[in-house]
């Protein structure tokens, strides 16, 4: 199709992620097999937001995070806004650490991409999903529209990322409590500067996470996936925290932490028996300090935001 010529209808599927993976704070994000889908049909009439799933609370009008996200790439692209049904089919629920906003910015960015023919690449898009990203932090975006395992960092002002393979050996158990964690306020708490002794705990520990995956020396993901940088202070929002990630090193996880800014708990195990062990004991643990939520076990997401534009059409945008 030309470039810039307008497609009628778009699916859009963004993959849930997770920053930080415990000592990688602003820097590293992985991708998971849960998604957020969204049809957006290019209309005469004005606007219309539809969602189901875990959505209550998102904004029916322009002010919703998904059309902003569509409306900057139109502006940058000099095109006009066209009339939008949006459906949305939300199964990453918000506030919990696994990027629900990120699928917004992204799932936006990439349908305004595939709606107007403008075939850029999701590389091309991270800056724009950046800029729209609450606090301009890459580690939930650029896993959303890569996929896989994802290394950030600016220089000069210039986003550079690298996109690792992630071991097919692996899983992502994680325990969604019912509860919602505020970010802001999670990172109010963290301190402006930090020990010497702190920076290099951290900073050894990001070091041997990628290496334990690189050479397959998984059982060091124990201690690499250890933090002193942010985990100590949102666990005054979340006191059950330290049990939580010990009980799931008990039952045979690799490692865990606090997905993104949580509350989500994170466990990376073999797969196999041992993540149905992690999943209860997760959960049995949760339910002895009082919380309610569920556990799950989820595949990697290895592809990042796909679209789909005519039945069966799914495509890889890398």
């Amino acid at each position: 199709m030309p470039s810039g010529q307008l497609r009628q209808e778009v699916e859009i599927r963004v993959p849930a992620t997770s920053g930080n993976l415990g000592p990688g704070f602003d820097v590293l994000g992985l991708a998971f097999a849960l998604y957020n889908t969204f049809v957006v049909r290019a209309t005469e009439a004005p606007l219309c937001i539809t969602a189901v799933g875990a959505a209550a609370g998102l904004p029916g009008d322009e002010s919703n995070l998904f059309y902003q996200a569509f409306a900057a790439l139109c502006r940058e692209a000099g095109q006009p806004v066209p009339g939008l049904a949006i459906h949305m089919t939300i199964a990453i629920p918000p506030g919990r650490g696994l990027g629900s906003s990120a699928t917004a910015v992204v799932g936006g960015l990439q349908a305004a991409n595939t709606l107007l023919g403008l075939d850029l690449a999701p590389e091309a898009l991270l800056p724009a999903a950046v800029a729209l990203e609450h606090g301009n932090h890459p580690d939930n975006v650029a896993p959303a529209l890569l996929g896989g395992l994802v290394v950030n960092t600016f220089a000069d002002a210039t986003l550079h990322t690298v996109r690792l393979p992630f071991p097919a050996a692996i899983r992502a158990v994680v325990y969604i409590p019912d509860f919602e964690m505020d970010t802001i306020q999670g990172r109010a708490l963290m301190p402006a500067h930090y020990a010497k002794a702190d920076v290099i705990f951290n900073t050894s520990r990001v070091a041997l996470f990628l290496a334990a995956l690189s050479t397959g020396r998984y059982e060091e993901l124990g201690i690499a996936m250890e933090d002193r940088m942010h985990q100590p202070y949102r666990a005054q929002l979340f006191p059950a925290l330290p049990a939580l990630l010990a009980a799931a090193r008990q039952a045979g996880a690799y490692g865990a932490c606090l997905a993104g800014g949580g509350s989500t708990i994170l466990a990376l195990t073999p797969a196999g028996a041992r993540c149905d062990r992690v999943a209860a004991a997760l959960a049995a643990t949760a339910g002895q300090a009082g919380l309610t939520g569920r556990s799950a076990i989820l595949d990697i997401d290895r592809t990042g935001a796909t679209a789909t534009t005519a039945p069966g059409e799914r495509k890889d945008l890398r």
